[in-house]
């Protein structure tokens, strides 16, 4: 006869994840999550000077900064976050972000930037909630982004892949350690589902500068005044600064990933107007195409 030698341990023996978590029942955290797709941009390990600051900026990719040495306090628009060894930051995109530490000082951090869009058009961050600072004593946030630096520095075959699942992988362990309240994805997954044949519109006719507000209205058969309720409820913006907020985005891409010149890159990305193209675009980034393109993201 063969005897059992150990039991397995039931549910009641593990700490429960956050209720933000588990009383997601109708399945809309799967949906977001099955719709996510994560486009790494770099991963990088630094070792800061004393000297080096971090002024104000905003970026068009959202990232997270993990804290292995220093101390200081990081701002995003008006919340201030004291920040010390051992935390993890994460900065939406878009987020205006700002970084001091005490004057002497060097930091070590490693910083990994990523796209991470639900319907190639929501940034998981923001849609989630993931925002500010996060302390992993268990480890796994510093493993996973040591891990991504080595990938990035290395460039094994697949290390595209092999980064996006790891981001993936802290993102969920973020959302599922961290989180206590409910998250802004979930009470506004009704009204985005709403919005998505205009979404789909705008992603379609990017190019096209004669699209406006009014398209977007007689696609969803509803009055404009309730169209822009809609997109200040769920993206804080009209629907016209949503636009324009998508064209930088590719622009953006476009500025990082060929040599077309500011002209072309204008025109692809939905601009008729160069001189408007400017403006949009330095008012969105906090700095000029050519600026952006000659910089490496931090």
């Amino acid at each position: 006869m063969i005897q059992k030698s150990f039991c397995s341990k039931s549910d009641k023996d593990f700490p429960a994840y956050p209720s933000v978590v588990t009383e997601s029942g109708n399945g809309i955290l799967e949906h977001l999550v099955s719709h996510l797709a994560i486009s790494p941009v770099s991963a990088m390990h630094y070792l800061c000077t004393p000297e080096w600051r971090l002024p104000p900026r905003k970026l068009q990719n959202s990232y997270w900064t993990f804290l292995i040495n220093g101390h200081g306090n990081v701002t995003m628009d008006d919340k201030v976050y004291p920040v010390g060894p051992g935390d993890l930051i994460f900065f939406p995109e878009g987020i205006r972000h700002s970084f001091e530490h005490p004057a002497g000082e060097s930091m070590e951090m490693i910083n990994i930037h990523f796209h991470a869009k639900v319907y190639s058009l929501m940034d998981f961050l923001r849609l989630q909630g993931l925002e500010g600072v996060f302390h992993d004593p268990a480890g796994f946030s510093e493993s996973i982004s040591r891990e991504l630096a080595r990938v990035f520095a290395l460039k094994p075959p697949c290390y595209q892949v092999f980064m996006a699942q790891l981001i993936k992988s802290l993102l969920l362990y973020v959302l599922y350690h961290f989180q206590n309240g409910a998250p802004s994805g979930l009470a506004g997954f009704k009204q985005l589902l709403k919005l998505f044949p205009a979404l789909e519109m705008i992603e379609q006719r990017l190019e096209d500068p004669d699209l406006k507000q009014s398209d977007l209205a007689l696609k969803l058969r509803i009055s404009e005044v309730y169209l822009r309720k809609m997109f200040n409820s769920l993206f804080g913006e009209s629907p016209v600064k949503f636009i324009n907020h998508r064209r930088i985005e590719r622009a953006c891409k476009l500025l990082r990933e060929s040599d077309l010149p500011v002209k072309a890159v204008a025109e692809k990305s939905g601009f008729r107007d160069l001189q408007f193209f400017y403006r949009v675009f330095v008012r969105i980034t906090g700095t000029t195409p050519a600026r952006y393109r000659n910089t490496s993201d931090f």
